[in-house]
């Protein structure tokens, strides 16, 4: 169990390094998708709430990185770590993530071309990362000057938004329920464009 253990971070800082040279910010995670860090201010909660200016490790999505000695460090500080977060409205992708639900008899996905039926928009070709659960992550780009919150079921039962202040669960991540993935035919895509129509609805 150990060595699957140290196999599963071994393979995790891989995939997260590979992430953020593509300019995708990363942060450990455990295997219940939580950030693998503990806060430094759990005992004592700093007023107003610290996002890292502190200088330590442990404050979630703010530890988000870029930097390959940074992030190394963070696993390092973290040997339980399983998988990697990857921040969502970070330059320079702003990343907005599709969270496509199957569970409990939605199914997002055709809620999801419903919407897009309704608003005269077309599901563009995409990164799209399989869950354990049998849901979808879909990696849109928004513009720099656009903040897309973070919501959950708001457009439609099974559809949650990853935005500004949010994090993706990043392919070769392991968790409790099994490994994410990269769809089939989709290794090779970049993150699309958000279509403009479907931004709208995102937006308050």
């Amino acid at each position: 169990m150990a060595t699957t253990h140290r196999q599963a971070t071994t393979l995790a800082l891989a995939h997260a390094l590979s992430a953020a040279e593509r300019g995708l910010a990363v942060l450990p995670l455990s295997r219940t998708k939580l950030p693998a860090l503990r806060s430094p201010h759990r005992r004592d909660p700093a007023d107003p709430p610290c996002h890292g200016e502190c200088g330590r490790f442990g404050h979630g999505v703010y530890d988000a990185s870029t930097d390959p000695a940074r992030i190394r460090a963070m696993f390092a500080a973290a040997p339980w770590t399983t998988g990697y977060g990857i921040a969502c409205g970070l330059p320079p992708h702003h990343l907005i993530g599709v969270d496509l639900d199957t569970k409990s008899g939605t199914d997002a996905p055709a809620a999801l071309r419903e919407l897009a039926r309704r608003h005269l928009f077309t599901i563009p070709a995409t990164v799209v990362v399989l869950t354990p659960s049998g849901g979808r992550h879909l990696w849109l780009t928004g513009p720099p000057h656009v903040v897309v919150p973070n919501s959950a079921g708001r457009l439609a039962p099974g559809i949650d938004i990853r935005g500004a202040g949010g994090y993706l669960v990043g392919p070769g991540s392991r968790t409790a329920h099994g490994v994410y993935g990269v769809a089939p035919g989709c290794a090779r895509l970049a993150p699309a464009p958000c279509p403009p129509a479907l931004l709208r609805l995102l937006l308050p």
